[in-house]
């Protein structure tokens, strides 16, 4: 598979608002990207500079931000993201995200909470970008570990 960089992850049932707007930005450590016509080009989330195992805390809000370059210009495109960990799988959001064009780089952002009874478990998440008729553009999958929001 080919890697892409990430600064953290995201896992939560609680989900906030997206949008896309021009990229900015520093790629910090390893993720895998998945099938997808465009490029996924960074994954980052708030509170990580560095590599390493992701851990977010339950019931604590946090912004991750996926960057994309497309491959096709599309009047609308949305944004899905699936958990998957000892419940099965979940899907978390499927939100709209706007029109791109091909070749530009966008950045999605959205802030997300993970639920208290997510905590102690590994949850592998994978957080993609769909065009008009359902093309998929950019995804990237990684894993990511639930902590008590008291834990350190």
């Amino acid at each position: 598979m080919k890697r892409i960089t990430y600064s953290a992850a995201v896992c939560a049932l609680a989900v906030g608002l997206l949008s896309a707007a021009p990229a900015q930005a520093g790629p910090v450590g390893p993720a895998e990207e998945c099938e997808g016509l465009g490029r996924a080009i960074a994954l980052r989330v708030d509170g990580r500079d560095g590599p390493g195992p992701v851990t977010l805390r339950a019931g604590r809000s946090t912004e991750f931000a996926l960057d994309f370059r497309p491959a096709r210009s599309h009047g609308a495109t949305q944004l899905h993201l699936k958990a998957e960990g000892e419940f099965g799988a979940f899907a978390m959001t499927r939100g709209a995200v706007g029109a791109v064009e091909a070749g530009r780089r966008y950045t999605v952002r959205q802030r997300v909470t993970p639920s208290e009874g997510l905590t102690g478990q590994d949850l592998r998440l994978r957080l993609h970008i769909t065009g008009d008729e359902n093309v998929r553009e950019a995804c990237v999958s990684l894993t990511v570990r639930v902590a008590a929001a008291d834990a350190r």
